[in-house]
This record gives C-alpha cells, structure tokens and sequence, in this order.
C-alpha cells in the first residue's frame, strides 16, 4: 500500500464544545445520526464526506479514532462545526475502489463515553461496492470472556507482515470481529497487542497470535469465518515500589504501581544505605479497597536516627506474578512506637474447607504476643470449646485445625476477640462432607483424540482456585469435587511440552486446540458428564495447517457468550 497515511487536522476553536450542565451526567455512548454520503453509495467522485452526531464529542479522540481502508496514503484534513465534522480530501480517492472509513471504538463524546461498537461507512468510486465478509471471535483464555476492543489485522494476498494491516478491525463486548466490503481474494487474519496504534506489527515489542485457519478466502457470495481464537498472553511489566511509608517503628506500608499479591513464603529484607542488612519485616496482607498496598511489620525498630532504608522483597508480587523492580525508593525511620490494634482482616477459608483441613483467618499484626489465641472460642453446635486444640499460628495468620476431622452434620463458628470494639466477633464457617461431594466424567470428543497426545485438563473452583490438574488421553473421573459451578479448561498437548501453545503467525502454526468452560455444575453425591470439544482442532495436531472446522460447543456458542456479558 501507498505511503503512510497523514492525518491534519484543523480546528474551528481551540477547544472541545462541552455539554451545558445540570442533572445527572449523561452515560449513553455517542450515535453517528446521519453521514453523507449514505453508506453504500456508489460512482462517490466527491473530495469530502461528513459526519452528524447526537451531542457534543470528544474532538481528539475522533482524530484517533478515525481510519481509513485499504491504506491507500490518502491525505485528509478534518474540519469541526458543532456536531458535525467534515473530513475534506487533499487528492482524489482511487479509482474503481471500494475505500471504507472506520470510527474505532476509542470515539467518546464530551463525558468520555465511548461507541460501543465500531462505525463503518462504506463507499465506491466504482459501479459497484465490493459485499465480502470476514467473521470471528478473540476470547480471553483465562476467563472464556470475549477479549473487548482487541485489534485484528486483515492482509490482503501478497502478504507482508511487515507493512501496515490492509485492514483493521476492533472486537466488541462479546469479542466479535467483523470485517465488511472486503475484496474477492485471499487474506491471512492476525490478532496484535497494537500498542501505538499504527495499524503495524512491530515484532520487537509487540504480541501476535494467528487465527486457527492460515489463509481464508473471500467472495461475494458468502460469509467467511475465522473461527475462535483465544488469547493468553503472559502480562510481563514489573511493578515499581513507589513509596515507603512508617505508621510507627515497626509499622509499613508498601505502595506499588499495580496491584499486588503476598505469595507464600514471602519475606523483606530491610537494608542501610551502604547495602547492609540491617533487619526483616513479615508481609501481612493487601489493602481489600488499595490492591496496591501492602502492609509489613519490621521485627525491629528503625528508628529515627537520620538513617535511611530501603527494602528488598521476594515473594511480593503483582497479580500475575511479576517481582517488584529492584530500585526501592529511600526512606526514613521513626520515632513512633508500635500500637497497632490487633482485628481480624478476613476469613481466608470463608467459602468452605474439607473436613480434614483448618480454617484459616488473617489478622492486621503478628499474633504472637497477643491475647487472641488465649481468647478465642470455638462453638460446635450448641457446646462452647473455651480451650481448642489443635491451633497453631504463624505471623498474622490463624490456623484452627479439626481434632481428627469435622464432624458431618456439625455447625462450627468461630469466637474472636476484637481489641478495637472490646467485644467477640461470631465467624460462621462451612465444611464441606466427603459424603456430600461429587464428581466428574469428562471424555474428549472422539474426533479430536489423537494417538499418542494427551490432554491436559484444569478444574477450578467458584473462587478461582485450581482443585484439580490431570491428563488424558480419551477420558477420566474427577472425583470428591465440591458441590457449586466450577470452571473447566482443557488444550491437547500436541508439542508435548505440558504448556500450551498459543499460536505463530510466522513461520505459521496455529495455536494448539484450546477449550474453556466456566459454568459446569458439581452436584452433590452425582456423577456429571462432560465432553470436551474444541471449537477448531487441527487434525494432527503437529503441523498446524489442516483444519478440521467442528460446531462451537455450548460453552462458546456466541448467544450464550452475548447473554453472560449482558
């Protein structure tokens, strides 16, 4: 394609018309009321088109919003009256060509509220405006959620992944992708992590994952599809600490850039300026309504005596697994002593636990020392245990563990002390019987077993925990699952590798086949049945070019994907 596209534009006033004030704050998106030409005209030989709005927009995001298609190098000005906009040509459009321009979803009116859904005008300086048509579907792999606003590249044969798209295309809610008025011909579909927004994909920094189909081919006369693609890509940016703050003493609060998690066996060291360990702080817990903050107790003082610390953490990560950047921000002692009141934060435990395992609370501040194992009181049924055992803790976290197993049929609550309102908090807890449990027959469709691969399948419960990790060839049973909606996520281990394989664009291998299911549900004392059946399955699994098209499974059929996200 010609040259790269250059985008001028001129405004009326210097700043953005607003909507008059009053009233609750409008929330509905923008419409484009009337354009002209009409979509669809044919023989345009005209050197501008206009737009008409319901309200007042957001002039910039229009600017960046807007495309043209194929990239063709036309140069454009963009003029502003009130809700209108006139976009003027400096040349005329190529002859014989159906050219389509493209309002993305980034358009917003004057209360940043956003089209929904792309807008499209379609005109042809030719006799006829070309009908072809390309449909799919981009799906986080994690959730089995539509993937909203995510870029799709269409190339129009001969390709070149180095160039700008011929075509762009953003998802809806549901993860939709249409793309329209397109050319008889073959083209090749991309999903890319566009970040700068330049209709290219840059290698170096930017992801690219094929659809399950290589090249698809386009007609007048029907609707082509790509198929489903999901899309997992591993979030790799490294949170920064951006601030250390002393409460007292012994009391900090860590603030980082993004969202953070305490793994298991977490730790601080804290050092001088010189490099020297000069301590250790136990991470205690993230703040439930500031994700990025987490609270730590340092075992000793530091003191205010004109020295200044900085921390080095393991185990203190964002919520996909990141560790922090090593370049922790100084910070001073202080003179405070420690009086944090020790109050129960939350009940890990608290959607359930097997009969054989404890429940679990986390508290504001180490437990040791405290009166709060002295003071507390298990109720089973009617009977009161001022003295329970086994207890155990470990720095701010309570374990309370069954004699032997919890009783079935027993109701058990929990009676902890509150230092701040001098009174007992009543914990209602729930166990969960051997008796009670139920399991899972899952089989994979017979067409898509291959020889030899196996298939790795994760069972997850309500709260997202993995409780369950197993392969099979054809089928197995998942037994003593707990009773409620899990979610269900199987790949074919075609590469042997036990991680899935998401895909190459080039040199091309599709992904390998992939199915999620987020609503199966384990009734109690029942056995369900599941067949898994990949909505696109390369026949061999090895190559990744033969395709073998199968109907979407329930789990993805689009309808009850639009119903969900509604």
């Amino acid at each position: 394609m010609a040259g790269t596209l250059l985008l001028i534009v001129l405004a009326i006033s210097c700043a953005t018309p607003t909507q008059p004030t009053g009233g609750p704050q409008d929330q509905t998106p923008p419409r484009i009321i009337e354009t002209m030409p009409m979509n669809g005209t044919v023989n345009f030989d005209g050197d501008e088109i206009r737009f008409h709005f319901d309200k007042y927009v957001n002039r910039e995001s229009f600017a960046t919003a807007f495309r043209v298609e194929p990239l063709v190098g036309i140069r454009y000005e963009l003029n502003w009256r009130g809700r209108s906009v006139r976009v003027q040509f400096d040349e005329p459009l190529p002859d014989t060509t159906t050219v389509i321009f493209t309002i993305g979803t980034e358009f917003s009116d004057t209360n940043r509220n956003r089209l929904t859904q792309p807008f499209v005008l379609a005109l042809s300086t030719g006799d006829t405006i070309d009908e072809g048509e390309i449909t799919g579907k981009v799906l986080e792999a994690r959730t089995g959620r539509g993937k909203k606003d995510a870029f799709v590249f269409l190339y129009r044969e001969p390709f070149d992944l180095e160039a700008q798209a011929d075509y762009v295309a953003e998802t809806d809610t549901a993860g939709n992708v249409n793309f329209s008025y397109l050319r008889t011909g073959r083209y090749k579909a991309l999903w890319v992590d566009d970040r700068n927004r330049n209709n290219r994909w840059n290698r170096s920094n930017e992801a690219a994952r094929p659809f399950y189909k290589e090249f698809i081919e386009v007609n007048q006369q029907d609707q082509a599809d790509l198929g489903v693609m999901f899309v997992n890509e591993p979030d790799t940016t490294r949170p920064q600490l951006q601030g250390t703050g002393l409460f007292s003493s012994q009391r900090l609060r860590l603030r980082y850039s993004r969202d953070m998690a305490i793994q298991p066996e977490a730790s601080i060291t804290i050092r001088d300026s010189l490099n020297n360990t000069v301590g250790e702080a136990v991470p205690l817990y993230v703040d439930k309504d500031q994700k990025n903050v987490v609270f730590a107790h340092s075992r000793s003082p530091l003191s205010d005596t004109g020295m200044r610390f900085r921390l080095q953490t393991q185990g203190i990560t964002d919520i996909h697994g990141n560790e922090p950047r090593s370049d922790s921000p100084a910070f001073s002692g202080s003179a405070e002593a420690d009086t944090t009141q020790v109050r129960l934060i939350r009940h890990i435990t608290e959607s359930g636990v097997r009969q054989d395992q404890p429940f679990v609370f986390e508290f504001s501040t180490l437990i040791e020392g405290t009166n709060v194992i002295d003071s507390l009181e298990v109720i089973r049924d009617e009977t009161i245990f001022e003295s329970w055992e086994p207890i155990t803790s470990e720095n701010n976290l309570l374990y309370i563990y069954p004699p032997d197993r919890w009783d079935e049929g027993s109701d058990y609550t929990v009676r902890i002390f509150d230092d701040l309102s001098a009174s007992y908090r009543n914990i209602s807890t729930t166990v969960f019987a051997q008796s009670r449990m139920g399991s899972l027959r899952i089989a994979i469709n017979e067409e898509q077993r291959v020889e030899g691969i196996l298939h790795l399948i994760t069972i997850k419960d309500r709260n997202g925990n993995v409780v369950f990790e197993g392969e099979t060839e054809n089928e197995l049973l998942v037994e003593n699952l707990i009773p409620g909606p899990h979610t269900i996520i199987s790949f074919r281990d075609d590469n042997q590798s036990d991680e899935w394989f998401r895909g190459n664009p080039e040199p091309f291998r599709a992904a390998e086949p992939y199915f999620i299911n987020r609503s199966i549900e384990i009734h109690s004392r029942m056995e369900g049945d599941l067949e898994i059946r990949y909505p696109f399955a390369p026949e061999t699994g090895l190559e990744g070019l033969e395709q073998t098209d199968t109907e979407l499974p329930e789990s993805l059929d689009p309808d009850i994907l639009q119903d969900e996200e509604n």
